[in-house]
């Protein structure tokens, strides 16, 4: 008996430094849906932890018009999306657009690199702080239901 308790510790501890237990990644996904004024907007967000902390993130939301006075003015709709949301991908941030104007859903989309996104091109998008936080993926998530998010 304390043999096999002994040779399943041995394992266990194996299996641990085998797996690398030291650099665990995480991915935490939240998505939110509201509808406002002719318009429903769906937000995905993916986040990825290593060691706890975020290194990545992926925000995606499709705005989607649900009212036939938006559907009638889809090309003007469209404009003012692309002139508030120009297309770039540099310093480990990307931002890309989608206009789906058969479904009338303009989708934006961003991406960052925290391992390679400079703090001029996160101040850009107001995230500039965003490398010094501490939230871990427990506060993340916790933070992120609070604001009405469902995460998994």
């Amino acid at each position: 008996m304390v043999r096999g308790v002994k040779l399943f510790g041995i394992l266990a501890v194996s299996v641990l430094l085998i797996t690398g237990c030291g650099n665990s990644e995480k991915t935490l996904t939240c998505t939110n849906s509201e509808e406002d004024s002719g318009l429903k907007m769906s937000q995905e967000i993916t986040m990825t932890f290593k060691d706890d902390k975020i290194n990545y993130l992926k925000m995606s939301i499709d705005n989607e018009a649900t009212d036939d006075t938006i559907i009638d003015n889809w090309d003007m709709f469209a404009s003012m999306m692309e002139s508030q949301f120009e297309e770039s991908d540099e310093d480990g941030v990307k931002l890309s657009t989608d206009n789906d104007s058969t479904n009338h859903i303009y989708n934006v989309s961003l991406e960052i690199d925290l391992e390679k996104a400079s703090e001029d091109a996160l101040k850009e998008y107001n995230l500039d702080g965003i490398t010094d936080a501490n939230a871990t993926y427990e506060d993340t998530k916790k933070e992120a239901e609070d604001s009405g998010y469902t995460c998994k």
